[in-house]
């Protein structure tokens, strides 16, 4: 059996992430990218000779022609390991309108014109071959409650910075799954970016989540076929299903009383840590990884310092000025002379002179 997760994107424009654990717990394959249906039929088709179960996070039947559909409403109503999960509320009308289709149920189709013995079901119980609608909110609520919520979606008053952070504190999550039943071997080879993560653009960024919403997916079936779930809905009108961790089963809070950061730091900044009792986990990085962390470090106290306009601010921005001087093998005297040749040749600011515009006539 292969476990197959499909983070589908809404259109044909963007990418959708692909991931597949076999049962031996060891993810084959993860990719991001612009797939066609074609294309994803395929790799399905490819992993699942010998049977699988296909958890995609996308709406996969629509038949409400407005509102929203039965499971929606049945999984936000439901507590959650104490908590209420927010869904997407689609309907038919809505989907052709702004998406002139329903993609999840294109990719059903393809994957079914391909593989006919595959059947679009909430019911796991003796079926080789089946496609189930999953979402990664809902898995990360029934994985990993004690940690819940992650909010590594990137949104538009949210800063990017902070969406990182949060990134990284998901990845670092998926490596419990190492100690999960059923566990997952070597999470690391394919997640082990938490430390550069801050370094990403957004475009990085992105394709690392969509891979990481297809594990979620992919773990998701891996789990379902060896625990009895929660399924919101039906196979008729549609239905969501998610893994929910028996409570006795999470860890006692452990995630709570850990705080993510992936930054870099100054030198004492362990020691002080320790001192309060508490305990810092880092690790040395250099080369690329280390200037582009410094460019972000740079960034985040440029921000600060206009934030509070504290000249302490300051002090931190110009060492991380030294640091990247360092790294480049440039000299404070070289640095320094640099600054006055500028001055020379193109003045300083002590004149408080603002240029309004530049008459060409």
């Amino acid at each position: 059996m292969r476990y197959i997760g499909i983070d589908l994107a809404w259109t044909y424009t963007n990418e959708s992430g692909i991931c597949v654990i076999d049962d031996k717990g060891e993810i084959v394959y993860c990719e991001s990218q612009v797939f066609s249906d074609e294309m994803i039929a395929a790799i399905v088709e490819e992993y699942a000779q010998e049977g699988a179960i296909v958890g995609i996070d996308a709406p996969l039947i629509v038949n409400n022609e407005t509102g929203s559909r039965s499971c929606d409403g049945a999984i936000m109503r439901e507590k959650i390991n104490g908590r209420n999960l927010s869904v997407f509320n689609c309907s038919r009308s809505f989907m052709l309108k702004h998406y002139r289709l329903v993609r999840g149920e294109e990719v059903v189709k393809a994957i079914r014109n391909r593989m006919p013995v595959f059947f679009l079901t909430g019911d796991l119980t003796n079926k080789k071959h089946v496609i189930i609608e999953t979402f990664p909110t809902g898995i990360t609520l029934g994985l990993f409650p004690d940690a819940f919520p992650i909010k590594y979606k990137i949104k538009h008053k949210v800063k990017f910075e902070t969406t990182k952070t949060e990134l990284g504190r998901m990845v670092n999550l998926l490596k419990r799954l190492s100690e999960f039943n059923p566990p997952v071997h070597n999470i690391e080879d394919f997640f082990n970016h938490s430390s550069s993560i801050q370094a990403m653009s957004k475009k990085e960024f992105k394709n690392l989540e969509d891979k990481l919403d297809a594990f979620l997916c992919a773990y998701a079936a891996y789990w379902l076929a060896n625990h009895k779930g929660k399924v919101f809905g039906d196979d008729r009108d549609g239905f969501i299903t998610i893994p929910i961790i028996d409570e006795n089963e999470v860890r006692d809070g452990k995630s709570e009383r850990i705080k993510v950061y992936n930054k870099l730091i100054r030198d004492k900044i362990p020691q002080i840590i320790e001192d309060n009792g508490k305990k810092a986990i880092i690790e040395k990085v250099s080369g690329k990884e280390y200037l582009d962390l410094l460019n972000v470090k740079l960034g985040e106290e440029l921000q600060e310092y206009l934030d509070s306009q504290s000249v302490e601010e300051l002090a931190d921005l110009v060492e991380v000025v030294y640091a990247i001087l360092d790294y480049k093998g440039v000299s404070r005297q070289e640095f320094e002379d640099i600054r006055k040749q500028k001055v020379e040749e193109r003045g300083a600011f002590r004149d408080k002179l603002l240029l309004k515009e530049v008459n060409n006539g």
